[in-house]
């Protein structure tokens, strides 16, 4: 069954890898650069968000950002992907995320977390 996966990445090279990655999982994937706002179809079974507004690590912004994301799509598992080294040593509960997974990725550990999520 192809799961519905939101990508939030502003970077279009590592979206097309990304949703390259998940569509050869099998999933539906939906790209946004940003957060969307207004009327958005917020049913989406997992969300897979880089820290956008963040140039440089702030353990406060990246938990409101994570909020955001969860009251946009209050009923999906949440995966932060970044390149800050401080939010991926910090793991997916300080953040208030599900996982965090650090860029680059490691293919086969990015498969195992996202198939682990979505309980598939």
């Amino acid at each position: 069954m192809k799961r519905r996966i939101v990508l939030i990445e502003d970077d279009p090279d590592i979206a097309a890898l990304v949703e390259d990655m998940l569509v050869e999982l099998g999933h539906r994937v939906e790209i946004c650069p940003d957060l969307p706002t207004g009327a958005i179809d917020a049913q989406a079974d997992l969300v897979i968000t880089d820290l956008l507004a963040l140039r440089s690590y702030d353990p406060e912004a990246a938990r409101e950002w994570i909020a955001r994301v969860r009251a946009a799509f209050p009923g999906a598992a949440v995966i932060v992907s970044t390149a800050h080294a401080p939010a991926a040593a910090a793991g997916g509960p300080a953040l208030g995320a599900d996982a965090v997974l650090s860029k680059p990725f490691d293919v086969d550990m990015f498969g195992q977390t996202v198939d682990s999520l979505l309980g598939t």
